[in-house]
């Protein structure tokens, strides 16, 4: 069973919940952008399409798409289903409203993140299913995204022949015991260095393989949580939630999911930015 519910209808939140709370089985309930352009309803987009056509029997499916209009702009039924089914935990509450949650008999689960394809998202979705129900298999480890095979070891490196009359290091002597010798004798000769006056410094040269150690960065300045969010200061709480869904939303993965990566990555720091400064607010008003 799928079922498809939109951010521009009124009764959207009270139709999810309702949904949730009369399911018996495992449910998975997922969000999508959903705008004019495109051709294909909901349902039938990936990884959806898959789960209906191989674990229809035992997973029924509710999808809530966002049209992207300024009628269901300020609806956020997903946010609210997170805060209903995790009231205490803040993370696993904005997880379900951006990943993919999977509930059975109206209790939440496992709770499985967006990743780059669908592909990707249907491989993540397969194993928590497989963990729920004794009927999906695991699926295949070796197709793991993200999975690579170890590399084969390097070869060893060529034997040289004798030493020549300059002095380098026998053949037959550890290449470690080598490079030690003569890594000491160029710190020692490059020790000590000269400033523009001529006078030698103690400035030494790290030796070979090693890095210099440098300081660790400052840490970044706290930003004005209010600043943040686009709020004046002792705005009412109502009001300040909504403003916080409302920017959210826009950072959500289908949102920036046909950009370039380095919007991706850009939308994750904004996103962390924002719950940053509203679990700051709350922090104060609590």
């Amino acid at each position: 069973m799928q079922a498809v519910l939109y951010f521009s209808d009124k009764q959207v939140r009270e139709k999810l919940f309702a949904f949730v709370d009369a399911a018996g089985g495992l449910l998975l309930v997922a969000g999508v952008h959903h705008d004019a352009g495109m051709t294909r309803p909901p349902q039938a987009r990936e990884p959806f399409a898959a789960l209906e056509d191989v674990f229809g029997h035992v997973l029924s499916q509710v999808i809530v798409a966002d049209e992207g209009t300024a009628e269901g702009m300020w609806r956020d039924p997903l946010g609210d289903l997170g805060d209903r089914l995790y009231p205490a935990d803040k993370k696993r509450a904005y997880a379900v409203a951006t990943g993919y949650v999977l509930l059975e008999d109206g209790e939440p689960r496992a709770v499985v993140r967006k990743h780059a394809s669908p592909a990707e998202d249907l491989w993540f979705l397969q194993e928590a299913l497989s963990r729920l129900s004794p009927s999906v298999p695991a699926p295949d480890p070796e197709k793991r995204p993200g999975h690579r095979r170890p590399e084969p070891a390097p070869r060893a490196p060529p034997r040289y022949g004798p030493a020549s009359a300059g002095g380098s290091a026998r053949s037959d002597e550890p290449r470690e015991e080598a490079g030690a010798r003569d890594g000491a004798g160029r710190a020692g000769r490059a020790g000590w260095a000269r400033d523009g006056a001529g006078a030698r410094t103690s400035d030494e040269t790290p030796p070979r393989g090693r890095r210099a150690v440098e300081p660790p960065p400052a840490e970044p300045e706290a930003k004005d949580p209010w600043v943040v969010l686009g709020i004046e200061r002792g705005t009412p709480r109502d009001e300040a939630r909504k403003a916080f869904r409302v920017l959210i939303a826009q950072y959500h993965p289908d949102k920036v999911a046909h950009l370039a990566p380095e919007f991706h990555v850009l939308a994750e720091r904004r996103t962390r930015e924002i719950l940053d400064a509203w679990e700051a607010l709350e922090r104060d008003a609590g």
